[in-house]
């Protein structure tokens, strides 16, 4: 670093600072302060740092005043050291320390909205009941108060039902949105859903979407099921569907399912889920479900899924399958369940994207087995996980038997006790690993492994 002129020189102040989103993905860039004056020419080093701002070391072909943050760098600090060219000497700064960088982008929260100005305004149940029974879709806003019906509400006709305030208007009863006939296009939005008798939902599901309710609207809702009630929001018509900005906790089965239950469905206008929180979701004994519920958010059709968080889920965070082709999961934070993803039968041609599976699970993603009883067709195929950070306990991702042409890259691995990957009797797998960061493995672990999951898990086979 010799400029010709006196030895370089490292200030005791900080005249630059990091600007950006401190997010996996997102690209930082050093502004200077202005206390060195307008250098026209400087080199960056990029220097990652432990939680504590300790441990600092370069960041390998980091260089510029501007760097893309990657899975390596989640739950780091980040700085760049700068060497400005000054007259016949290099003076050389540090940044200052970004924060703790995510791995995922987290979940918008439910906001206010706005109210159409022609709404009906009811009161009361007996006039909500009275209001979803006209034959003409209309919007309509529930004061702040009480809702409760002896069974579930019926939005069969496509109505617009609002909160006049977030949260204000308090639903003790289920909705079924579609029907046998009417129209799509429902609207659930702001409401709170406080539900503890599942004889007043349909098909044990709070908000219960089916038949007719294609293009059905999620916005801005929380419900609660008081660990009684089975699920959350039940979306068997998944067709131009959006959940959006919701919140769910304390159900048996799953906090939010969108499913049409059909192999190989075609569900034409993809539907959207998306900024999600889904807590507490199990069975009074967990896992007693064998796999079959117990999930925080269960995705069974193709459909873009983004940004959602789970925990306390006694399963699986997320569980994709049955006809979910060319589907797109963007950052999802998972943790307290058994598993973080679970691909089962059959996932194919999508892509996992910021993916970050925490301490409390045992495995980040899992595609399983190629299970005789479905033909022995494979769970994944040619799908991609990247730019994801496993921390879970036994393995990052685990590629079960049959698996095919699965790629996993641009991904960090924190503290598995076994291996990061997991491949038994895949085919074709782990073709590109590039940008993977093994660095922060548990002791003794390897970065791939070929035996059976039961074979290192410490549990027997079934």
């Amino acid at each position: 670093m010799d400029a010709g002129g006196p030895p370089d020189q490292m200030l005791g102040v900080t005249p630059y600072f990091v600007g950006g989103r401190q997010v996996n993905g997102d690209t930082l860039t050093v502004t200077s302060l202005g206390w060195l004056g307008s250098s026209r020419s400087a080199e960056y080093v990029w220097e990652r740092c432990d939680a504590g701002g300790g441990g600092c070391l370069p960041i390998t072909n980091a260089a510029g005043p501007s760097y893309a943050l990657t899975a390596a760098d989640a739950g780091m600090r980040v700085r760049s050291i700068v060497m400005p060219t000054e007259t016949g000497r290099r003076a050389i700064a540090s940044s200052l320390l970004t924060g703790i960088v995510a791995a995922a982008n987290p979940p918008a929260a439910p906001a206010p909205y706005s109210l159409p100005s022609d709404a009906m305004l009811v009161s009361t149940s007996a006039e909500l009941i009275a209001a979803l029974r006209r034959s003409h879709p209309r919007d309509i806003v529930l004061a702040d108060g009480d809702y409760d019906s002896s069974g579930f509400f019926v939005n069969a006709l496509g109505h617009r039902i609002y909160a006049q305030h977030l949260g204000g208007a308090v639903l003790h009863a289920g909705i079924s949105v579609g029907g046998n006939l009417g129209r799509g296009g429902g609207l659930l939005r702001g409401l709170a859903f406080d539900v503890s008798d599942p004889r007043k939902t349909l098909g044990g599901a709070i908000v219960h979407v089916w038949g007719t309710g294609r293009d059905t609207r999620i916005l801005d809702v929380v419900l609660d099921g008081h660990r009684a009630v089975g699920a959350g929001i039940l979306v068997r018509r998944p067709e131009g569907a959006v959940v959006q900005r919701v919140a769910a906790r304390n159900f048996l089965d799953v906090g939010i399912r969108v499913d049409a239950g059909e192999l190989d469905y075609d569900v034409g206008t993809l539907p959207l889920v998306a900024d999600v929180q889904v807590d507490n979701v199990g069975h009074d004994v967990p896992r007693s479900s064998n796999g079959t519920s117990e999930a925080c958010v269960w995705i069974g059709n193709t459909a873009v899924v983004r940004r959602v968080r789970t925990r306390g889920c006694a399963w699986e965070g997320v569980w994709v399958g049955t006809a979910a082709h060319g589907a797109l999961f963007e950052d999802i934070d998972v943790d307290e369940s058994g598993v973080g993803v679970y691909a089962e039968h059959f996932v194919r041609d999508s892509v996992f994207r910021r993916v970050r599976a925490g301490p409390s699970t045992d495995r980040g993603i899992t595609c399983e087995w190629a299970d005789p009883s479905w033909g022995r067709r494979p769970a994944c195929v040619d799908d991609v996980i990247e730019d994801s950070v496993f921390e879970s306990r036994v393995v990052g991702v685990l590629l079960d038997e049959g698996t095919v042409r699965t790629t996993v890259r641009r991904s960090a691995f924190v503290g598995q006790q076994a291996a990061a990957l997991g491949n038994y009797k895949g085919i074709d797998n782990l073709r590109d690993t590039s940008g993977n960061d093994y660095s922060r493995l548990g002791d003794g672990a390897s970065r791939v492994t070929t035996l059976h999951y039961y074979e290192y898990a410490g549990r027997p086979a079934p």
